[in-house]
C-alpha cells in the first residue's frame, strides 16, 4: 500500500513535469514564431525602403522599442513602417509618423490599419481629426456597406476637404452619391 502510494506521487510528479514542459516549449515556440514573423516583416521594411544598415538598424530599434512600450507589437509597428516605406516616406519621415500613427491609434481607440489612413489623409492633405470625425461617420458605413475601402473613401475625403468642402456638407454629399448608385433606379445609376 505504502509502494503504491509512493509510486502514485511520483508518476503524479513526472506527470506535472511533462505538463511544466509542454508549456515552456509552447511559449519558447511561440516567441519564436513571433521573432521570425518579426524578422520577415523587417526584411521587406528594408527591401521597400532600400534604408542604409545605419537607416535599418534605427528602424528595427525602434520597432522593438516601441513593441515594448506601447500596446503594438513590434512586427505591427514594423507592418505600419513598411506601410510608409511603400508610400515613399523617408527613414526619418517614418521614424516621425509612426510614434503619432500609434498616439492617434491609441487616443483614438482605432487599429493601426485605420490610423495609419488618417495620419496619412492628415499630413497630405486639409483634413484633420475633426474633420475625419465629421465626414467619416456619415460617409463610412454606406462606403463600407458598398464595398469601398476605408482608404478610397478617406482618399476621396482628403481631396474635397483639399477644395475647401466642408466635412459635414462632403461626408454627406458622398453618402448620398454612394447611396443613389446603389439604387438601379436612381438618376445617376441610370
Amino acid at each position: 500500500d505504502k509502494s503504491t502510494k509512493s509510486f502514485g506521487k511520483m508518476a503524479a510528479g513526472i506527470m506535472s513535469s511533462v505538463v511544466a514542459f509542454k508549456k515552456i516549449s509552447n511559449v519558447v515556440g511561440s516567441v519564436i514564431k513571433s521573432w521570425k514573423a518579426f524578422e520577415f516583416q523587417m526584411a521587406k521594411v528594408k527591401a521597400i525602403t532600400g534604408s542604409n544598415e545605419t537607416q535599418f538598424k534605427m528602424l528595427s530599434e525602434s520597432a522593438q522599442q516601441l513593441g515594448r512600450t506601447t500596446f503594438f507589437t513590434a512586427q505591427q509597428v514594423a507592418e505600419l513602417q513598411t506601410n510608409y516605406g511603400k508610400l515613399g516616406f523617408t527613414t526619418g519621415e517614418i521614424l516621425k509618423a509612426q510614434e503619432a500613427t500609434l498616439a492617434l491609434a491609441t487616443a483614438t481607440d482605432t487599429d493601426l490599419a485605420r490610423a495609419d489612413v488618417m495620419a496619412v489623409s492628415f499630413t497630405s492633405s486639409a483634413m484633420d481629426i475633426e474633420k475625419w470625425q465629421t465626414s467619416m461617420t456619415k460617409v463610412a458605413p454606406i462606403a463600407a456597406a458598398a464595398g469601398i475601402s476605408i482608404e478610397s473613401t478617406a482618399a476621396v475625403m482628403s481631396k474635397l476637404t483639399d477644395t475647401g468642402i466642408e466635412a459635414s456638407i462632403a461626408g454627406t454629399s458622398l453618402r448620398n452619391i454612394l447611396l443613389k448608385m446603389q439604387d438601379s433606379s436612381s438618376d445617376l445609376s441610370k
